[in-house]
């Protein structure tokens, strides 16, 4: 232990020096900031734009065309290898990008995806992000590739948090032609927040183009390493919006259902009518900057199923939120989340907590309501949710609701506060709150200091001490140095109904550092290398854990990588520990259908550590065949042996037809203290996608899905017509089947279909 707190100390003093040493050496390495260095001005024409992927219209000569894109990658500052330029119209309702990108090989344009919300990795793309309110910090993001697809998002805190789930009504045409390819944006007003004062605006503009066969990347103004597009405090400026409308006050969109699903497992095996009508969302704009959006009978039949996973760890799994009404206007709740590497620690607010049981069944909503936006200075989101009682499940009428609240202060900061209930069966005896404040401060462009306090508070007071958590974290990040310290405590008695905890009672230190250098090389674009350490123990100290990460990373100019992650990991606990449980009918005579959970590995009280190292590679996406392979030997896991094998190939026939396939593969050897026996098991974990787009509104997807651990089988498929902006038909088949377990031969299938229709006015 104490050897362990002088290498935490020594690390924390190496990240520290080089956090203060370094920022000015390197400032004069990498120049003076970007933000504002250029500036275009949109000219205003009542001359009709059509969207066609060709700039021949009136109004495209007009306007002063826009030049000088520089590369980010391979060679930072250098003008981009191919010409691009833009230019920017607007009217009373909806501003126009249009885009020109040269090329001297058309050939090589790849064009292959037509996915809506898809991140076209595999293809060449042009992004555009739009700082609306000029506050250097939120934006929104649209992103197109040669087939005129289309990507779009949220970009909250420069970054923070992208929000890709988010969709509004715009539009986009792409051409490719002998000279390169053309791509026209069309964006109206209405589906932005603008400030409420409609003359004379001036905005943050930046964009960005990929040349995905040369692996390079160009920015208009943003083209510094260390810095993203969504960083828009790095951006540009538009000027020359005057007079505009911000169109809509209200939006209603009501959704009609149409479904049957049958279980086996039910008494009554007969088809059941799932049909329904209700509120998909209906929007008032109170101001330009400020939105309220009331549910009603929400409906999620078309959110994506979930990709199936296997917990092999004593901590619990966490799953992505998925469903539109929580992700649309997400960033302004996602406070309170804490990272480490490739594990979550702490989400204080975790939506899927509102409407799914834990085992992840569905509970009906009744209505929903938020309220998000600026207001006088401050970023302001109130979230209400009422999800009714759901008998056979043992699960009560519950209110859900969240406040938070935000001011920027500084160039790129901000200090917060918010609070989180939930109350269950109307009464007042069963409620959790959790309340707190954050902050984040950026200096020196590089360098982040956050911390973060909260507090729960609930019916049983016995419970009201040592209730709290709290969280700080001093960080130096650029594109050549990571350096940083962070520090976590979790009290025995934090509640939060409506966020993830992965552990209690733990305070964990991590300093970390890190080097990037770019050697110049013909074929090696980047080496990442980092050292992390993290040191755990119980409020009184005693250690509980401790990990030591090392990682080394390979980039390539072709895109490829390749990847080694050395780890160290030690648990300690008193008490038994579950690693894997399993269902048993223990008495299918006396009791038949009493279905138990029983524990079939568990790990003794004891000390473990084990070393592991994860192989991988990662294939460049411009290739028709690319994707990823790893391999991670953990001899000793938990007093056995796990060894995880993980392929994931991506290919694209055609840009209508893409395949992708997740398959892991865990063999493990457990002895297992309660039975005396040598307990083996080789776990078999497969999603595999098929899109297949007709053209960019008629899309579809299937999923079919394998986990052997769980029984499980499964398949998906999710037609989408969108047969205007914002409006859409589905069409979803489930069947989900249990095997080889007690379960065996349960089915269960449904078939949805849904259509909604928005009414603006």
């Amino acid at each position: 232990m104490r050897n362990s707190f002088k290498q935490m100390c020594a690390c924390w003093g190496i990240a520290w020096f080089l956090a203060i040493v370094m920022p000015s050496a390197y400032g004069q390495q990498n120049g003076t900031a970007t933000h504002g260095v250029k500036s275009v001005r949109a000219v205003r024409s009542e001359t009709a734009v059509t969207l066609d992927g060709s700039l021949d219209e009136p109004a495209w000569q007009d306007a002063p065309i826009s030049l000088g894109f520089i590369q980010k990658d391979p060679q930072e500052g250098q003008p981009s290898s191919e010409k691009t330029e833009f230019r920017v119209v607007y009217n009373a309702t909806t501003i126009y990008i249009g885009v020109i990108c040269y090329d001297t090989d058309p050939t090589g344009i790849r064009a292959n995806d037509r996915q809506r919300d898809s991140t076209f990795q595999n293809d060449d793309t042009l992004t555009l992000v739009l700082d609306t309110f000029h506050d250097h910090r939120n934006a929104f993001m649209f992103r197109t590739n040669p087939l005129g697809a289309q990507y779009d998002a949220l970009v909250t805190d420069e970054g923070r948090e992208l929000n890709a789930n988010w969709d509004e009504k715009w539009e986009t045409a792409a051409k490719i032609t002998e000279a390169g390819w053309v791509a026209e944006f069309a964006i109206p007003f209405k589906s932005l927040r603008i400030n409420e004062d409609g003359k004379g605006q001036i905005w943050g503009l930046d964009l960005s183009r990929e040349i995905r066969r040369k692996n390079e990347q160009t920015y208009w103004n943003n083209f510094h390493r260390g810095f993203e597009l969504q960083n828009v405090s790095q951006g540009g400026h538009l000027q020359g919006l005057e007079n505009i409308d911000s169109g809509m006050k209200l939006r209603v969109k009501p959704y009609v259902l149409g479904g049957l699903s049958r279980s086996s497992n039910d008494f009554n095996k007969d088809w059941k009518d799932t049909s329904d009508v209700g509120m998909e969302v209906m929007k008032y704009r109170i101001t330009p900057s400020l939105t309220a959006d009331l549910t009603w009978n929400t409906d999620f039949a078309q959110t994506e199923v979930d990709d199936q996973q296997v917990n092999l760890d004593i901590f619990p799994l966490f799953f992505p939120e998925k469903r539109e009404f929580f992700l649309e206007g997400a960033g302004i709740y996602d406070f309170g989340q804490i990272r480490n590497e490739a594990t979550r620690d702490l989400t204080l607010f975790h939506s899927r907590r509102i409407g799914l049981t834990p085992g992840n069944l569905p509970v009906p909503i009744t209505a929903g309501a938020r309220v998000t936006g600026n207001v006088k200075g401050l970023t302001l989101g109130l979230l209400n949710v009422q999800t009714d009682r759901e008998q056979d499940l043992g699960v009560p009428e519950s209110n859900y609701s969240v406040a938070r609240v935000k001011r920027n202060i500084l160039a790129r900061s901000f200090i917060g506060g918010f609070l989180l209930n939930r109350e269950s069966g109307g009464t007042g005896d069963d409620f959790n709150r959790v309340y707190g404040m954050d902050a984040t401060f950026v200096f020196h462009r590089f360098l982040t200091v956050s911390t973060l306090w909260a507090k729960s508070d609930e019916a049983d007071k016995k419970l009201a001490d040592k209730d709290w958590v709290s969280n700080g974290n001093v960080r130096w990040e650029s594109d050549f140095l990571l350096a940083g310290m962070e520090f976590m405590f979790v009290e025995p008695n934090f509640r939060d109904d409506l966020g993830f905890t992965a552990r209690r009672n733990m305070r964990r230190f991590t300093p970390q550092i890190g080097f990037n250098p770019r050697p110049k090389s013909g074929f090696i674009r980047q080496i990442s290398t980092r050292a992390q350490f993290d040191y755990m123990t119980d409020r009184e100290w005693n250690l509980l854990a401790k990990r030591n990460h090392f990682t080394f990373r390979m980039e390539f100019q072709s895109g490829d990588s390749i990847g080694a992650t050395p780890h160290y990991r030690e648990e300690r606990f008193a008490r038994p520990r579950t690693l894997r449980e399993r269902d048993v009918e223990p008495e299918p005579v006396k009791n038949p259908g009493v279905i138990l959970r029983v524990p079939e590995i568990v790990v003794p009280p004891g000390v473990y550590g084990w070393w592991y190292t994860r192989i991988s590679y990662n294939a460049n996406p411009a290739r028709r065949l690319s994707g990823s392979f790893s391999i991670e030997p953990s001899p000793g896991y938990f007093g056995g042996d796990l060894f995880e094998w993980s392929f994931s190939p991506r290919l694209k026939v055609s840009n209508n037809l893409s395949l992708n396939l997740q398959y892991t593969i865990n063999n493990g050897t457990f002895d297992d203290a309660a039975s005396g026996k040598v307990v083996e098991f080789q776990d078999h974990l497969l999603n595999f996608k098929v899109n297949y787009n007709f053209n960019n509104r008629w899309l579809t997807t299937t999923t079919i899905q394998y986990n052997n651990a769980d029984s499980f089988s499964g398949v998906n498929f999710r037609l989408n017509y969108i047969f205007r902006p914002g409006d859409d038909f589905f069409l979803v088949y489930n069947e989900g089947r249990r095997m080889d377990d007690v379960y065996h031969g349960q089915k269960d299938r449904s078939i949805q279909a849904k259509l909604t229709y928005s009414f603006d006015y």
